[in-house]
C-alpha cells in the first residue's frame, strides 16, 4: 500500500494575508535593528569610533526600535504607528550624526559619516515594505530634514572641492529624492495590478454567476421533465433510457458546480461562511443522496460515524464540508466497478481538536507515482476494465483547495486493484486559512 500526505496547494496572497506579513516584518524588523544596533554600538564604543552624539543616540535609537517591536506585538492594529516610531527614530539619528559629524575631521568623522550615509536608502525601503500607508510622506518629510540641516551648514552653495563631508550631504540631496521616487512609483504600480485584479476577479465573478444561472435554469427544468417522463413510462428500456438522462443531467450539475467553485477560489476575496453544524446529520443527509446511485451501480454504501456530542456542533461552513464529501465520494463511485464503498467520521485520535473523515473504495487503485498528479485540476485517470470515466477533472483538485481552505489536512492510500482511501482531517473550530 501506498501512502501520500497531499501538500496544500499555492495560495493566492489576499489584502489580509499581505497585512499580516507586514505586521510580521515589522515585528521582527524592528527587533532584530534594535538588537543589531546595541551590538554595532557596543563594538564602536571599545574601539574608539563613536561620537558623542553616536554614544547617547545609538542606545535610544535602540530603545525606540524595541518599544516599536513591543507595540506591532501587543497592538497589531497599530503597526503603522509602530514602524513610524522606528522610521523617525532611525532618521533623527541618522540626521543628527551627520549633522554632529560635518564639524570633524579625520578618519573617525568620515567614517560615520560614511556609515551612516550607505544605511539611510534603507529607511525608505523599511517604510514602503512594512507600512500601509503614509510610507511616502514619512520618506518625503526625512528628506525634507536633511534639505534643512544642509542648508543649515552650508546654505545654498556647492561643495568645496576638499571637504569630503559635504560631498557626502551633496550625494544624500541628488540621490535620495530618486529612491523615494522609485519606491512610490512601485508602491502605486502593485496598489493599480491589486486593484486590477480585484475588478478581474469581480467580472469572473459575474460571468460565472451569469452562466450558473442560465445553465442550471433549463437544467432544472430537464430533471423536473424527466420526473415526469418516470411516471409515465412503463417498460423496463424506457426506464433505463430515463435513468441515463437523470445521470447525465446530475453529472452536468456536479461539473458545473466544481467549475464554478474552482474558479471562485481564485479570488483572494474569497470567503469561508462558518456556522455551528450537525455533521452527524450532515453525513447522513448526504449519504442519502448518494444511495440510489450506488445501489444503481449494484454496490454497497457503509456509514460508520462516531456518535460523539462535539461532532454535533462544529463551527464550520457545511456548504464546502458537504461539497468535500459529496466529490469525494463521486470519485469513489467512478473508480469503482464491485464491491463497496465506506464513509467514516470520527473525533481523530492521533490530532486533538480535529475530526476526521475517511472514504474508501475497492476500486482500481492508484500508482504510487500517479498519486501526486490526481490532486491537480483536468486530471483523470483511466482504466480499461472500467467505462470512460465521465467528469471534469476538477473534482479532486477542489477538494484540496476547500479542505486547505476549511484549515484541514488530507490524505491518501491506495493499492492498485485494490482500492484507495481518502483521509481527511478538519479542525472542530474551523482555522480558515484565507
Amino acid at each position: 500500500m501506498s501512502r501520500y500526505v497531499v501538500p496544500p496547494p499555492e495560495r493566492i496572497e489576499s489584502s489580509a494575508s499581505l497585512n499580516e506579513t507586514r505586521l510580521n516584518l515589522t515585528r521582527w524588523l524592528a527587533a532584530m535593528s534594535s538588537v543589531a544596533c546595541i551590538l554595532v554600538w557596543w563594538n564602536d564604543e571599545r574601539h574608539g569610533m563613536n561620537s558623542a552624539w553616536a554614544s547617547v543616540a545609538v542606545p535610544s535609537v535602540a530603545a525606540c526600535l524595541a518599544l516599536a517591536a513591543a507595540l506591532a506585538w501587543a497592538r497589531p492594529r497599530w503597526h503603522n504607528l509602530a514602524s513610524g516610531v522606528a522610521t523617525v527614530a532611525a532618521a533623527v539619528y541618522f540626521i543628527g550624526s551627520l549633522v554632529s559629524t560635518s564639524s570633524r575631521s579625520g578618519a573617525n568623522g568620515l567614517y560615520e559619516v560614511a556609515s551612516n550615509a550607505q544605511f539611510m536608502p534603507m529607511l525608505y525601503l523599511a517604510a514602503f515594505v512594512t507600512m500601509t500607508r503614509g510610507a511616502a510622506r514619512l520618506s518625503w518629510a526625512t528628506y525634507g530634514g536633511i534639505v534643512v540641516s544642509y542648508l543649515s551648514l552650508y546654505g545654498a552653495q556647492a561643495p568645496q572641492e576638499a571637504d569630503p563631508i559635504a560631498h557626502f550631504w551633496f550625494t544624500l540631496l541628488i540621490t535620495h529624492p530618486l529612491f523615494i521616487l522609485a519606491l512610490s512609483y512601485v508602491s502605486v504600480l502593485h496598489s493599480k495590478l491589486s486593484q486590477a485584479e480585484l475588478e478581474a476577479n469581480a467580472g469572473r465573478e459575474r460571468f460565472l454567476a451569469m452562466l450558473s444561472h442560465e445553465i442550471r435554469t433549463p437544467l432544472q427544468g430537464m430533471l423536473g421533465s424527466i420526473d415526469l417522463l418516470d411516471i409515465k413510462v412503463q417498460g423496463a428500456t424506457e426506464r433505463r433510457a430515463i435513468g441515463r438522462l437523470r445521470q447525465i443531467s446530475s453529472q452536468l450539475a456536479a461539473h458545473l458546480k466544481d467549475l464554478t467553485e474552482y474558479t471562485r477560489m481564485d479570488n483572494p476575496a474569497w470567503r469561508l461562511q462558518t456556522e455551528a453544524v450537525d455533521l452527524v446529520a450532515l453525513i447522513d443527509d448526504i449519504a442519502q443522496e448518494h444511495r440510489p446511485r450506488v445501489r444503481t451501480k449494484g454496490l454497497q454504501l457503509h456509514v460508520d460515524v462516531e456518535d460523539a456530542p462535539m461532532l454535533h456542533d462544529v463551527e464550520t461552513d457545511p456548504n464546502r464540508v458537504r461539497q468535500v464529501l459529496d466529490n469525494l465520494v463521486h470519485n469513489a463511485l467512478k473508480y469503482t466497478a464491485q464491491g463497496d464503498i465506506s464513509v467514516k467520521l470520527r473525533t481523530s485520535p492521533d490530532r486533538p481538536g480535529h475530526l476526521e473523515l475517511t472514504v474508501a473504495d475497492t476500486g482500481i487503485g492508484i500508482e504510487a507515482e500517479a498519486m501526486p498528479q490526481i490532486f491537480e485540476p483536468y486530471v483523470r485517470l483511466e482504466d480499461r476494465k472500467l467505462p470512460r470515466t465521465e467528469g471534469s477533472g476538477l473534482g479532486l483538485a477542489v477538494v484540496r483547495r476547500l479542505v486547505d481552505r476549511l484549515g484541514g489536512d488530507m490524505a491518501v492510500e491506495s493499492t492498485p486493484e485494490r482500492g484507495s482511501t481518502f483521509h481527511v482531517w478538519l479542525p472542530l473550530v474551523t482555522d480558515a486559512r484565507q
